[in-house]
């Protein structure tokens, strides 16, 4: 048994039910007298609180604090007639899984807190023929101390047991099993309906009713406490024999048939086992249902009783339908009013929430035309004649559950139509303002009370009959004239007008200078009005077009050229002009220069610089540092220089050619690292601190690539390192070589990238 410091109550088991089905003879054998009769209990689990988990989940506790969740190990027992031990059974866990949340309301929202599990036992009983019953039974305590309406549900516990009768047995009986799990949730204030129905394998008739919740077990109260075995503990072992009590009802307003108290409605379909009602309080209730099961014989005889116990939450449910429909106000009646103007079509659209509860929508229109109906959730009809019909719009018609039921009441009102039309004046291409004739009618004896024009160019709407209008860019507006009559009722037309006017000047801005091969050049084109829905035509002088309303032109050959542009517009209306001499294109120099040494470096910092421009005629030079100061300038074509320091100069050259253009480059040059090396012919590897160690010397700080080596008499590798300040201590694998001669070699790549090899002897002094 657990100790005292954890929870053995069993207020985590909220409900469960017995089953059975007789095989038959053991090994068919009918003068043995024992049947065979597989066994199903199904319990159900408060998941949300701190109780212990289904018995046998893992044997063990899973802590030592008192909110710890423990298992015991499963059993139940078996009594015949009224105290007959026979035997106790070992409860071998099945599968555990969540029980589905069914609200038996279509329309109720499932965020409720119920969370509960079913976990599965299953096993095979072999019992002797008797002329007495069987019960089976299991035990715990205790119940959930939230129950409303049992009394002192923390301190009682529960009996789930099912009997096999004489009749049973003689018959090889099967009892129902019910068909779905139990409901763990519905909404207060909401009706509905649960399917508590169960299927009989062998057809017997099922007669379905409310009964009593049975207690039993003990709690940690009482005399025995935390013991999970006595009669009176948490978990008694074996159970107590059959009969067992009833738990009491807390007070007058709760009994057998108000099990969710008086105020509510519950009923059980004593024929489908269908539970329906309207639970009036929010809280946690224990509820129980019995099935009998008769015989169909000519005197019906009682096989067996299932009774099965569940917890069940009521809680607050938000209302989940709402008709609504898109209207403009509601009348004196609150109905929706919509107005028609015109025949013809109509859709009222519909705006009723929430979708993914409204399965059915039904529409029903009365009027001059009689009843029209519709299925769909917008409602779409050809009305064919003026005046007012009334209508509703039913959402959920047929369902059982008064929330999930809503219905909006219109009244549609019909007028006759308008018909708002105009014409505008053809001003071809060009720009001047356009004059607009209003041309609207009526459909019967309403007449038009006004007229708004809207150019869609971002002016000011215009109410006038007719208008005149100046539209500014070039474009094509989709004009909008929108006429109300005396019913109020509105219409709009919208008529494209095309605006696309030529341009009475073309205007290139030359920009009075020359350019230098080669050139680019931007040809900005100001003529008014024009968009990029003209065509333009450009020529260049040099057999090069463009397309392009402002386009950027590569002129590779120096003259002077004539520019061409022509403008049409949409319309076909079109505008040129040739703009003479308009660009000057001239001959360029091509600045460049170099220097050698290609690369000075600290050992030989000098250099000379020589001109290597083309097509150029005067040139000058100079050289700054990285903060732009000036070091130096010559107008000479050639001049020399040293080298300062290691940091960057950048070299600048102009040169000019008798046109006037020019060219500039600029390029950097700094000091490249010099390398020196030479090889010491003896050390004295003694320890002494003076000529220990042996390794070449010398500039090699800006070398890369490098590897040194040394070997004995024998040709054998006695020290190799790519490291320049690594060298040879005088050891060949930790231990001190001989006084005597080696070879060594070395290569790098120095500051220039040349490959370097070198290679000597050396004589180790002892």
């Amino acid at each position: 048994m657990a100790s005292g410091s954890h929870q053995l109550n069993a207020g985590h088991i909220v409900g469960g039910e017995f089953s059975y089905a007789c095989r038959g003879y053991l090994n068919n054998d009918t003068l043995s007298g024992i049947k065979v009769y597989d066994i199903r209990l199904n319990m159900y689990r408060d998941n949300i609180g701190p109780g212990a988990d289904f018995d046998g989940a893992d044997g063990l506790n899973r802590g030592t604090g008192p909110n710890d969740r423990v298992s015991l190990g499963g059993h139940m027992t078996v009594f015949r007639g009224r105290s007959i031990f026979i035997r106790e059974q070992v409860l071998q866990l099945g599968p555990i899984r969540p029980v589905d949340v069914n609200l038996g309301n279509p329309c109720a929202d499932p965020n409720v807190p119920a969370d509960q599990q079913i976990a599965v036992y299953e096993f095979t009983l072999e019992l002797p023929e008797s002329a007495e019953s069987y019960t089976l039974a299991y035990q715990r305590c205790c119940r959930n101390g939230a129950i409303l309406n049992l009394s002192q549900p923390e301190i009682i516990g529960s009996t789930y047991f099912i009997e096999i009768t004489p009749e049973a047995q003689t018959r090889c009986n099967a009892s129902p099993r019910f068909n779905i799990d139990p409901p763990i949730a519905i909404c207060a204030g909401f009706e509905f309906q649960l399917d508590l129905g169960a299927t009989d394998e062998q057809g017997d008739s099922l007669a379905y009713k409310l009964c009593d919740p049975v207690v039993g077990g003990g709690n940690v109260n009482g005399p025995t406490g935390m013991d999970g075995g006595a009669i009176d503990g948490v978990a008694p072992r074996p159970e107590s024999a059959p009969p067992y009590g009833i738990a009491n009802w807390a007070g007058f307003n709760f009994d057998t048939q108000n099990q969710l108290g008086r105020n509510s409605e519950l009923s059980l379909d004593e024929l489908t086992g269908l539970l329906a009602g309207v639970p009036a309080r929010q809280g946690t209730y224990s509820l129980a249902v019995c099935i009998e099961e008769w015989s169909r014989d000519e005197t019906p005889i009682l096989l067996s009783e299932t009774k099965r116990e569940f917890q069940l939450v009521v809680a607050l449910c938000g209302t989940a339908v709402t008709a609504d429909l898109v209207e403009t106000e509601l009348d004196a009646q609150g109905r929706f009013y919509i107005q028609q103007c015109g025949l013809g079509e109509n859709t009222i659209f519909n705006e009723s929430t929430d979708e993914r509860f409204i399965d059915r929508y039904d529409w029903i229109v009365n009027g001059p035309e009689g009843r029209i109906t519709g299925r769909g959730r917008d409602f779409s009809y050809s009305i064919e004649e003026v005046g007012e019909y009334t209508g509703m719009m039913i959402l959920n018609r047929t369902s059982f559950a008064a929330n999930c039921r809503d219905t909006a009441e219109f009244l549609l009102g019909v007028f006759p139509g308008i018909e708002p039309d105009f014409e505008f004046e053809d001003i071809a291409c060009e720009d001047q303002p356009i004059n607009f004739t209003n041309e609207s009618t009526t459909e019967s004896d309403n007449f038009i009370t006004g007229y708004s024009w809207d150019f869609r160019d971002s002016t000011a709407l215009v109410t006038t009959t007719d208008a005149t209008h100046q539209f500014t860019f070039p474009g094509t507006y989709p004009v909008r004239l929108v006429a109300t009559d005396n019913n109020l009722c509105k219409d709009s037309i919208d008529i494209d007008v095309p605006f696309f006017p030529i341009p009475k000047t073309v205007i290139v801005p030359p920009d009075g200078s020359f350019g230098c091969l080669p050139l680019v050049k931007k040809f900005p084109n100001l003529s008014s009005p024009i968009s990029e829905e003209y065509d333009f035509e450009w020529r260049f002088g040099d057999g090069g077009t463009s397309d392009e309303l402002s386009p950027t032109y590569a002129y590779d050959t120096e003259g002077i050229y004539d520019v061409y542009l022509k403008i049409t517009s949409p319309l076909g209306c079109s505008v040129d002009t040739t703009l003479l001499e308009f660009v000057d294109v001239r001959q360029s120099p091509m600045a460049d220069f170099f220097w050698t040494p290609e690369r000075p470096t600290r050992l030989a910092p000098d250099f000379q610089v020589f001109d290597a421009s083309q097509n150029s005629l005067g040139k000058k030079y100079w050289v700054s540092n990285a903060n732009g100061d000036r070091l130096f300038a010559t107008p000479n074509a050639s001049f020399p220089y040293t080298l300062r320091d290691t940091s960057s100069i950048f070299i600048t050259q102009v040169v000019s050619h008798p046109s006037g253009c020019t060219d500039t480059i600029v390029k950097s040059l700094r000091l490249a690292g010099a390398s020196t090396f030479y090889v010491p012919n003896a050390f004295t590897p003694n320890g002494d601190g003076l000529n220990d160690i042996f390794f070449p010397k010398g500039e090699l700080n800006e070398i890369t690539e490098y590897r040194f080596r040394v070997w004995n008499r024998w040709g054998e590798l006695v020290f190799s390192t790519s490291d320049p300040e690594q060298g040879w201590n005088g050891q060949f694998r930790e231990i001190d070589s001989p006084g005597g001669a080696y070879l060594w070699d070395a290569e790098f790549l120095d500051p220039l990238g040349l490959e370097q090899r070198f290679k000597g002897g050396v004589v180790l002094i002892r």
